[in-house]
C-alpha cells in the first residue's frame, strides 16, 4: 500500500514538473500581440496572461521555482521507491546493483521524458492553447511564493548588475528583413495572398525609392501654353484627357504653374485666361525620397509636383496617383486607354533560362546575360548588372514561395525587357534562409513607372491565381513550354 502511495505521489510530482515546463516554454513562445488582441476582445484568461507576459522575468522565475521544487521532490520520492524495491526481498549483491541501476534509469528517464521533453515539445506546438489555461494557476503560484520570488529576483538582479547585464535587451523590434521573413512565411502558410505580400513588399521598397523612380519623364508630359489660342490647348486636353496640366508661360523649359480643369469649367464667360487661373506648383529634386514626397503632398494638400535635376533643369512631372501606384500598382480611370502590357509579348525563348547554376540573383542575371548575343540586350550588360546590383543592395527582391524579382529602371531604355530564370539548387537571397528557384528579371524604362507596375501586377496575378502557370514554371523542360504557359495564363486572366 505504501509503495502504491509513493507511486501516485511520484506521478503527481512528474505531472507538476511537466506543467511548469509547459508553462515556461509556452510563455516564451506565445506572441504578446496575439494575447493583447484576445485581451482587448474580453478574453479573461488573456487579461491575466497579458500581465504575466508584461512581467516575463518574474513569470519565468515562478516556473523555475516550480520546476526545481518538483524535481527535488521527485528525487526524494524516487529514492524512497528504490529503497522499497531493494528492501522488498533478498537480493544478491550483483542483483541489488542491477535493481538500483534499473530504478535509476526508470526514474530519471520518466523525469526527462515525461517531465521535460514531452511538455517542452507540446508547448512549442500548442503555444497559445497551453499558455491561456495555465495563466490562472501561475497567478496563484505567484501569490503563494511571492516572498521567495522577491528575494530570488533581487539576488539575480544584483548578480546581473555585477556582470554588466543590468538592462534587458529589447528584442521586440524587427528589422525590415525580419519582417519580410515573417510575412513570407505567413503567405506560404496561406494566411495572406501573394498579391497582398507584393503590396507589403512595395511599402518596404517605398523607403528606398526616389522621385525619379515614379515620375513621368518630361518627354511624355502634356502641357498647356498660356501664349497659345484656347483651341490648341483644348485639343491637347481632349487628346490626353488628364485633369491637371503644367502651364508654360513664356519659358518652354520652365512651367510657371499648373492648370486644374475644374477651374476652367467653373469660370464663367468665354475663353479662359489660363495665366489667371494658374495654380502654384511644387518643385522637387529627382533625388528627393518618394516617401517624404508622399508626406509633403498629404500635408500641403497638393496632387502634383514638377521634378528637376540637381542643375535645376525640368525633367519630369509627378502626381499623387503616381506615388500611390508604387504601393498598389496601376490605377486606371475611366478615360485611360493605354495598351495592356503582356508579359508573353516581351519574352522570347532566348530570354528564358531553365538551367541557371549561379548562387545569387545578381550572378544569375550575369549568367543569363552572358548567354545572350550582345545585340539582343536592351542595354550593355555591365550597365544592366550595375543597375540590378544597386537595386539588390537597397532591398532584397525575394518575394517568398521560391520566387524572386530582380529589377531595375534604366535611363535610355526604350522597351521593357524581361527574363525568366530557373535554378534547381535555388538562388540564395539576402535577408532569408530560403532560396529562390524562379527569378523574373524586369528591366523597365526610367520615367515610365506604370509599365513596371503593370508587369509586377501581371506576375503577381499569374503566381497567385494560376496553379497551372506556377507548376509549369517549376516543371517545364523547355523555354517554349514556359512561354506557352505564360501566354495561356495571361489569356485566362483577361478572359
Amino acid at each position: 500500500m505504501e509503495f502504491l502511495i509513493l507511486g501516485l505521489v511520484f506521478a503527481l510530482l512528474l505531472a507538476l514538473n511537466g506543467a511548469f515546463v509547459l508553462a515556461e516554454f509556452s510563455m516564451v513562445k506565445v506572441r504578446s500581440t496575439r494575447v493583447a488582441e484576445l485581451a482587448a476582445a474580453g478574453e479573461r484568461r488573456a487579461l491575466r496572461l497579458n500581465v504575466l507576459l508584461e512581467r516575463l522575468d518574474e513569470t519565468l522565475n515562478i516556473c523555475q521555482v516550480g520546476i526545481t521544487l518538483a524535481s527535488v521532490a521527485l528525487g526524494m520520492v524516487g529514492k524512497e521507491l528504490v529503497d522499497r524495491i531493494l528492501h522488498g526481498g533478498t537480493h544478491s549483491q550483483w542483483l541489488g546493483a542491477l535493481v538500483v541501476a534499473g530504478s535509476y534509469v526508470v526514474v530519471s528517464g520518466s523525469h526527462i521524458l515525461l517531465g521535460e521533453q514531452v511538455p517542452k515539445l507540446a508547448a512549442l506546438r500548442l503555444v497559445e492553447r497551453a499558455a491561456l489555461p495555465l495563466a490562472r494557476p501561475l497567478w496563484v503560484v505567484r501569490k503563494i511564493f511571492f516572498p521567495l520570488l522577491w528575494v530570488l529576483d533581487r539576488a539575480a538582479a544584483a548578480i546581473l548588475r555585477a556582470l554588466g547585464l543590468a538592462r534587458p535587451v529589447d528584442d521586440s523590434q524587427f528589422s525590415d528583413d525580419e519582417l519580410r521573413l515573417v510575412l513570407e512565411r505567413s503567405q506560404e502558410r496561406g494566411m495572406m495572398s501573394f498579391r497582398r505580400l507584393l503590396f507589403i513588399e512595395n511599402i518596404f521598397d517605398l523607403g528606398e525609392l526616389r522621385t525619379r523612380d515614379a515620375m513621368r519623364a518630361r518627354a511624355v508630359v502634356k502641357c498647356l501654353d498660356a501664349n497659345r489660342p484656347w483651341e490648341e490647348n483644348l485639343a491637347v486636353v481632349r487628346a490626353s484627357r488628364f485633369t491637371r496640366y503644367p502651364l508654360l508661360a513664356g519659358d518652354p523649359d520652365r512651367p510657371a504653374g499648373f492648370v486644374h480643369l475644374k477651374d476652367v469649367l467653373m469660370r464663367e464667360g468665354g475663353r479662359p485666361d489660363l495665366a489667371a487661373i494658374m495654380r502654384p506648383v511644387v518643385w522637387v529634386k529627382e533625388t528627393h525620397p518618394l516617401e517624404s514626397l508622399l508626406s509633403e503632398m498629404q500635408r500641403r494638400r497638393v496632387h502634383v509636383a514638377l521634378v528637376e535635376d540637381e542643375a535645376g533643369v525640368w525633367t519630369g512631372f509627378i502626381t499623387l496617383e503616381d506615388v500611390i501606384e508604387e504601393l498598389v500598382g496601376t490605377i486606371r480611370d475611366e478615360f485611360e486607354d493605354e495598351e495592356i502590357v503582356r508579359l508573353a509579348d516581351l519574352l522570347q525563348e532566348d530570354q528564358i533560362h531553365l538551367d541557371i547554376r549561379a548562387e545569387s540573383p545578381l550572378s544569375a542575371v550575369a549568367e543569363a546575360l552572358s548567354r545572350m548575343r550582345p545585340e539582343r540586350l536592351p542595354r550593355p550588360a555591365p550597365e544592366i548588372l550595375s543597375s540590378v546590383d544597386a537595386r539588390e543592395r537597397m532591398v532584397s527582391t525575394y518575394l517568398g514561395q521560391g520566387v524572386a524579382m530582380p529589377h531595375a529602371r534604366l535611363a535610355g531604355l526604350i522597351r521593357p525587357f524581361v527574363m525568366i530564370l530557373r535554378s534547381e539548387r535555388g538562388l540564395k537571397c539576402a535577408g532569408t534562409d530560403e532560396r529562390a528557384r524562379i527569378a523574373f528579371v524586369l528591366l523597365t524604362p526610367q520615367g515610365q513607372p506604370r509599365i513596371h507596375q503593370r508587369l509586377q501586377a501581371t506576375i503577381a496575378t499569374l503566381m497567385s491565381e494560376s496553379e497551372y502557370v506556377r507548376d509549369r514554371l517549376f516543371s517545364a523542360e523547355s523555354a517554349a513550354e514556359v512561354l506557352e504557359a505564360i501566354r495561356t495564363g495571361e489569356q485566362a486572366a483577361l478572359d
